[in-house]
């Protein structure tokens, strides 16, 4: 048993047959550069490498901001300035981090005690909404600064201020005896830190679900599966091995497979990680890759070929990714969700990696994978069982009959010499695997928006740390962490995006940001694919006057003027059926610039989104596998891309899919995208900051009208948190758009006639 499942690990761990007709091993080796590189690339921006000092320095000095008149008088009775190095300074914004940490670089401080502006006159007050809180900001670059800060807050704040302020001033405390003091580590980099958790908690966790799945597909399928469609796997029936050893085999070979990108990147993170955090990462990865091989194995005994085999795998494939995506963007994740496998395993490793993992989840998360992939095994074992083989003579003559027909059939089946369809002019030159070229087309506009819009909200975060709303801002965050509610969770991440959703820099750099993606599309299809932009549904103006079409200002026009029609009926039958009442104008002169960076932020907002879908993705995947399923799968896309957006739902899901199938059929008639960009960004644009309803569950503010929800409304129809496309009312609205663009198309084919 031992030598065959050696001799089963060698098959499917070897490089001939796993890769064979999937990937080169110069593909393997230069993902993996590419991977080292990455992660290379971030360690030296974020200087994230331990280098030894020999003699650490230690800083201090002392900042007060924002002294009150009874600590001045206090400082001064009890000459603190002859004991501490004390620098007093002013700000208006109560949280400014960032401030704080360079006023430390500059001081020599260690730690910086902040006084509200009305401090005093609070704690003359015995009857205040709230307590006075000082913040005191500690300086996280060494553990002895903490003992030192408890230090000065013990004999001076505790010790001596409270008690100088309730007896020599002739002030009487509340009822809660002293103020609140909150303490806050600050390190010297904040910016930094802020960029290091939030690769910590999002790139490395993506790295390991990618890797892992990828080699997992391309060992997992190959191992039964293609077996079977070379028709060698009868012959390992025929031999004395048992079923669960042929499993047991290919399946070690399988992890073997996934285990080598995984250990590439625990190599690199020997530094930034702890011990102990580094072995919890390796438990959670490996845990992880028996799970996949599992999962592939099992769809590779169900599958007679490699081919149906990958595309069995692949709505798994997106529905990790997807998780993926709802964990990247959960500020206040449900707790249970650490014990389940994929939501746990992604989490685990942010939270490893951060050292502030707890060990009770983690080993239920490694537990309950080790027994789905057991379970896994025993099914595949259990479909073995049944399995069938049959050994026929085959005259030379029937073999080379067989082998003409199948070069047959994989020419008539061969989409770059006879393409399915022609869209846009598009024609491949270039044949790319299937679970690669499905798989690419659907991660990539995942990736670019999941790198774009944090990138986005960096300077917004940067804006409210300098600025009094800051305030509010952190208490948000606070009360995000003790929520224990799914619902509760989403209902606080809504209002804290809100807050972003009000910032100009937000918006100003949310649009740049579309710009870039818009710019990356079209050198990837000129430089890379080295086609003509009308590839990508970017048609000239002498291309169109050519085929009898308008000009592309004139399809854009036409566009907004067919978007706004659509919205304004959904608008319009949400009043109709009093789900929605409008009351009156909502714009003030203050919001006019954020509403201009709305209109701004709007135009590339909606070219984005069609560029991806209805421009790149539509017409290559169309060309393989037809114009049907290319409408399916790219409306498929785009409706998961809104997966992670507060209220979405099933009538969401689907809603989102028809509207992105009525956009695929309009560029399919018209020949170009110019229209449907236009149409996605009127839609947006009215829907949020012209009727002031929500845009698939973001909240919008700078809104012409102020429209709201009536008492007798029903999310049925509105659509709730997630907006009208959560509604059977866009639903009605989108098939009426059916019908007349059926028509318009029957119409159409009359006329050539």
């Amino acid at each position: 048993m031992r030598r065959a499942i050696r001799a089963l690990i060698r098959k499917t761990f070897g490089k001939n047959h796993s890769m064979q007709a999937q990937a080169s091993g110069i593909t393997m080796v230069v993902c993996l550069a590419f991977i080292v590189g990455l992660v290379c690339f971030f360690y030296s921006f974020l200087d994230m490498v331990v280098v030894g000092e020999e003699e650490p320095t230690y800083s201090e000095g002392i900042i007060i901001v924002n002294a009150p008149d009874s600590w001045k008088k206090y400082a001064k009775l009890d000459k603190l300035s002859k004991r501490f190095d004390i620098t007093y300074k002013r700000t208006d914004a109560y949280f400014d981090v960032f401030t704080f940490s360079n006023w430390m670089k500059e001081e020599d401080a260690f730690m910086v005690l902040v006084f509200p502006e009305d401090f005093d006159d609070k704690c003359q007050l015995r009857k205040v909404e709230e307590k006075p809180e000082i913040l005191t900001f500690c300086s996280s670059d060494h553990l002895e600064y903490v003992s030192k800060k408890d230090e000065f807050c013990e004999t001076v704040v505790d010790g001596g201020y409270y008690q100088f302020i309730s007896t020599n001033l002739g002030v009487p405390l509340p009822l809660w005896k002293e103020p609140y003091m909150d303490t806050i580590p600050v390190g010297r980099q904040t910016v930094r830190g802020v960029a290091a958790e939030r690769l910590a908690r999002m790139v490395v966790p993506l790295l390991f679900f990618v890797s892992i799945m990828y080699v997992c597909m391309l060992t997992g399928m190959n191992a039964i599966a293609g077996d079977k469609e070379r028709g060698t796997f009868a012959s390992i029936l025929m031999t004395p091995i048992s079923r669960g050893t042929i499993v047991l085999g290919n399946y070690l070979g399988v992890i073997l497979h996934a285990l080598i990108p995984a250990a590439v990147l625990w190599l690199c993170l020997i530094f930034p990680a702890s011990p102990v955090g580094l072995i919890e990462i390796i438990l959670l990865t490996i845990s992880f890759a028996l799970l996949m091989a599992a999962i592939t194995i099992l769809i590779s005994c169900m599958s007679n070929s490699i081919v149906s085999a990958q595309t069995a795998f692949l709505p798994i494939f997106l529905i990790v990714l997807v998780v993926c995506v709802t964990c990247m963007q959960s500020t206040s994740p449900n707790p249970v969700n650490r014990y389940i496998p994929i939501y746990g395993h992604f989490y685990g490793i942010g939270d490893s990696l951060m050292s502030t993992s707890d060990i009770l989840p983690l080993l239920c998360c490694v537990m309950s994978s080790l027994l789905m992939a057991a379970i896994c095994l025993l099914i595949s074992r259990r479909l073995l069982m049944t399995e069938m083989f049959t050994v026929a003579v085959e005259s030379k003559s029937d073999k080379e009959l067989r082998k003409a027909a199948a070069r047959a059939r994989k020419e008539k089946n061969d989409y770059v010499s006879s393409a399915r369809a022609n869209v846009f002019g598009y024609k491949p030159v270039k044949r790319k695997p299937l679970l690669r070229f499905l798989i690419g087309h659907a991660v990539l506009p995942l990736a670019l928006l999941s790198l774009f819009q944090p990138l986005a909200m960096i300077p917004a975060i940067l804006s409210y740390m300098k600025s009094p709303e800051s305030v509010e801002f952190l208490r948000m965050f606070r009360d995000m962490s003790g929520l224990r509610k799914i619902s509760d969770a989403l209902s606080e991440s809504s209002r804290l995006f809100s807050g972003f959703m009000q910032n100009h820099y937000f918006i100003l750099f949310m649009g740049i940001g579309y710009w870039v993606i818009i710019g990356l599309y079209i050198l990837l299809v000129k430089k890379i694919e080295r086609n003509p932009l009308k590839t990508l549904g970017f048609s000239s103006g002498k291309e169109l006057s050519g085929a009898g079409r308008t000009s592309p200002l004139k399809c854009y026009l036409r566009g907004l003027l067919f978007g706004l029609l659509l919205i304004s009926s959904v608008y319009g039958l949400l009043l109709l059926t009093g789900q929605v009442s409008c009351e009156g104008f909502s714009l003030s002169s203050e919001s006019i610039l954020l509403f201009i960076f709305y209109i701004l932020m709007w135009i590339p907002q909606g070219a984005t989104e069609e560029v991806m879908m209805r421009g790149f993705m539509l017409p290559r995947v169309a060309s393989r596998f037809g114009i049907p399923f290319a409408v399916f799968f790219s409306s498929f896309c785009f409706s998961v891309l809104h997966a992670a957006n507060a209220g979405f739902s099933l009538l969401a899901l689907l809603n989102l899919m028809l509207i992105a199938a009525l956009f695929a059929l309009i560029a399919l008639y018209d020949g170009h995208i110019y229209t449907v960009c236009a149409m996605h960004t009127i839609w947006n644009f009215c829907q949020g900051n012209f009727f002031g309803l929500e845009v698939s569950g973001n909240p919008q503010s700078a809104s012409i009208l102020a429209s709201n929800y009536t008492a007798s409304s029903r999310d049925l129809l509105t659509g709730g948190g997630f907006g009208p496309e959560g509604g059977l009312c866009v639903t009605a609205v989108i098939a009426a758009g059916f019908i007349v663009l059926f028509f318009l198309t029957k119409r159409k084919k009359l006329q050539k006639v």
